[in-house]
């Protein structure tokens, strides 16, 4: 029987998106559980277990084109004897299940016409760059020429030119990072305040808690931790902050969600920290710990990524002093953090030797005037000048 594969929704908001990699091709086989596609949307490039096993027949969408959720992507055969079923002005859909994966509907497919093999967009398009005369490819499914059939009639034709090297990310991976980034900085009129904080009594009791959070937790607290935990407070502090810009118009938040930057071997990743300002620390640290590891493997969800107030970029373990980040659209504002290094420092108008860190906060000026931005910056710094309070 024939099964249809449609665009899966992988998060609450999510209502269109693109398959960025086939990981099979018509005529292979799959099996229930196995990756059959990455989907990319406007926040990261995700995985798609086949909920079914069967033989991939044909491919509907070819990759980087954009549909709605829903819309039938592929058809796969399961060997099942086809049972018709039909419901006036009714038709049954395939829907994602609740872990991503999909769900297959017994809809019947309408077939080809015999004696017409269609040929995709992008697959003619490619034969007429190419010089290539469609009556001679021979579609790998026998329904429908796409373009890797095109593709591989021309590699079996012409002599194959050296590729350049691939940058370690996917290019569809970065392509959605560069898209977003370039989105914000020209969409978000930003503006920078930078503060330099004493971190003395931080790094001290860090030192002092290392061994205690981690017996509690089984994880040994960062200084990312602390960060997290100053900017939730603030945040909590000062709701004007926790806000962003939508419709022409300054939109409050309900909760406090913080994003994480972390960078992994996929690219940058920002999952996100949920009402935080309500987790304990030693919450906050296993939460943290889960999501970065989460990051790390690819297992992160849309969900895991949707939503957010504000972000911490923490790049103090690469050795940067300072740096401005870009805001993580639609979020108004980011904190960019640094390496806790020795520094001068004037104390009753002698210099010492401190351990400093210096706090750079991104705003969004629809949202913040520097006057609000300064003082919430300002507070976050005295919540690290004395950390203690961070515990309780």
């Amino acid at each position: 029987m024939q099964q249809e594969i449609v665009m899966p929704q992988l998060g609450l908001t999510m209502t269109e998106g693109a398959v960025s990699t086939w990981m099979k091709k018509p005529g292979d086989r799959i099996e229930r559980g196995e990756i059959l596609f990455l989907v990319q949307t406007d926040k990261v490039e995700m995985e798609v277990e086949s909920f079914i096993s069967g033989v991939l027949e044909n491919v509907l969408v070819e990759p980087e084109v954009v549909v709605k959720v829903g819309t039938v992507i592929a058809t796969v055969e399961d060997g099942r004897p086809a049972v018709p079923k039909v419901i006036p002005g009714k038709t049954e859909a395939s829907v994602a299940a609740p872990n991503g994966s999909l769900e297959p509907s017994p809809v019947a497919m309408t077939r080809v016409e015999k004696g017409r093999v269609p040929v995709s967009p992008r697959a003619r398009k490619m034969a007429q760059a190419l010089g290539i005369d469609l009556a001679s490819v021979t579609p790998a499914n026998g329904v429908r020429i796409v373009e890797e059939d095109v593709r591989q009639f021309q590699e079996k034709t012409v002599l194959k030119e050296p590729q350049p090297p691939r940058s370690s990310i996917p290019r569809s991976e970065r392509a959605v990072v560069a898209q977003r980034m370039v989105e914000s900085f020209h969409s978000a009129p930003h503006f920078y305040l930078t503060a330099q904080a004493d971190a003395t009594k931080l790094v001290d009791l860090r030192m002092a808690s290392v061994e205690i959070l981690r017996a509690r937790t089984g994880v040994k607290p960062t200084y990312t931790d602390f960060f997290l935990r100053a900017l939730a407070q603030a945040l909590s502090e000062n709701p004007a902050v926790n806000s962003f810009w939508s419709a022409n118009a300054v939109e409050p938040r309900s909760t406090i969600d913080l994003s994480i930057a972390v960078q992994t071997q996929n690219g940058l990743l920002t999952p996100v920290l949920r009402q935080a300002d309500g987790l304990t620390f030693a919450e906050l640290i296993k939460q943290r710990s889960v999501l970065v590891e989460k990051a790390a493997t690819r297992k992160l969800s849309l969900q895991d990524l949707e939503g957010g107030s504000a972000t911490l970029s923490n790049l103090g373990s690469h050795k940067i002093d300072e740096f401005h980040a870009i805001l993580n659209p639609p979020q108004s504002i980011i904190l960019a953090t640094g390496q806790i290094a020795k520094r001068p420092w004037v104390i009753d108008d002698r210099v010492e030797a401190r351990s400093t860190v210096f706090l750079t906060l991104s705003a969004d000026h629809r949202v913040l005037d520097g006057v609000v931005a300064a003082a919430f910056l300002d507070r976050i710094r005295e919540l690290l000048e004395n950390p203690h309070a961070l515990l309780v």
